[in-house]
């Protein structure tokens, strides 16, 4: 086969490469063909082995366990589609690589079938409990190989494809959860126009300090997701508490601390978002204790809600409210100052 490039060569420390089939293109089919690693120290086997695959695989053999390992770590899209494995093999053997395996992100799903001429029923355990997925005893027939490799192979892309698919549903889900309950929020700011676009303000300085924090992209964005809903519970508030102009007395002031409660009560379902519900509850705690509706102190309140409250407070002194025009920049950094170890976390305050 002119499109075939092979390559015997073995040291004699039993630690080489043996066969790669080049372009992994099947002719007959124009499809990409699997890729199989077979590591085992016998020369012999891998040759019968490579004999019997090399029609309708791709195949690369290595005579040891540690230089199985490397080519697995050193490859980036060239990983195995399937991996055939011995067990008795000199320095590591093969339960001892398949465990090494496992511990590779990339390479950890691969499907391992034990290839070996003594298997007892503690060792076949073992190899279960590791995550081999089948045995096959040497010397094997040819057609029993294939046959095995080839229904693993599509159990493996069926489980893929299947979990792939269930992934996308989940993110159309989360999609479609997300965007109801940003609405809503939307809709809490919207019944007040001073208060209009206070939750993506607040979204933002929260994000803000998680940078200077030094937290993942990930994360940050996250609580970004989180600092948005913090004021969902406020759906649940009258508007005649909501927007009353003047000073709230002290039962409409009871009502009004509610908000985190049902919020949380409203988020406490959502689980593809960090800390929602906890955020919607803890925001308005007072690094001293003193704050609602739990009476939480310091440490004890989780740092996202740490943050979500020095930016609402912060988005609350730079904005118009019904009862009050804005503070000067100068004030909002005083009262900043003032509060640092009391209402707010004293490092978040410095930030």
């Amino acid at each position: 086969n002119n499109s075939e490039k092979t390559n015997m060569e073995w040291n004699n420390d039993r630690m080489t490469i043996g066969v790669i089939l080049g372009d992994r293109v099947s002719e007959e089919k124009n499809q990409p063909r699997d890729l199989i690693l077979m590591v085992d120290d016998s020369a012999f086997s891998l040759r019968q082995a490579f004999t019997v695959l090399k029609k309708d695989y791709n195949v690369v053999c290595l005579r040891s366990a540690r230089k199985a390992l490397q080519y697995l770590r050193e490859q980036d899209n060239e990983l195995p589609d399937l991996i055939l494995l011995d067990i008795l093999m000199p320095e590591m053997n093969g339960f001892e690589l398949l465990r090494e395996i496992r511990k590779l992100p990339d390479v950890k799903d691969i499907p391992v079938i034990f290839l070996t001429g003594e298997l007892d029923n503690k060792s076949e355990v073992e190899a279960l409990e590791y995550g081999a997925v089948d045995f096959i005893r040497k010397p094997f027939e040819p057609q029993i190989i294939l046959s095995r490799i080839n229904t693993h192979l599509q159990l493996h892309r069926y489980q893929t494809n299947l979990e792939d698919a269930i992934r996308k549903e989940r993110k159309k889900l989360e999609k479609l959860s997300f965007e109801t309950v940003t609405t809503i929020a939307n809709a809490v700011d919207a019944r007040d126009v001073y208060t209009k676009q206070h939750s993506s303000r607040v979204a933002l300085y929260a994000k803000l300090i998680a940078q200077q924090l030094g937290w993942d992209e990930s994360r940050c964005e996250n609580l970004y997701n989180v600092a948005l809903l913090h004021d969902i519970g406020k759906i649940g508030v009258p508007d005649r508490i909501l927007n009353k102009p003047g000073r709230l007395t002290d039962e409409e002031y009871e009502i009004m601390k509610k908000h985190v409660e049902i919020g949380a009560e409203i988020l406490g379902k959502i689980s593809y978002i960090d800390n929602v519900m906890e955020v919607a509850r803890y925001h308005h705690e007072r690094y001293d204790g003193n704050g609602y509706a739990s009476g939480l102190k310091g440490k004890e309140i989780p740092v996202e809600a740490r943050i979500v409250n020095i930016a609402d407070a912060f988005d609350a002194m730079t904005s118009d409210r019904i009862y009050r025009t804005k503070r000067s920049m100068d004030y909002v950094l005083d009262e900043l100052r003032k509060g640092r170890g009391t209402q707010f976390d004293p490092d978040l305050a410095n930030i």
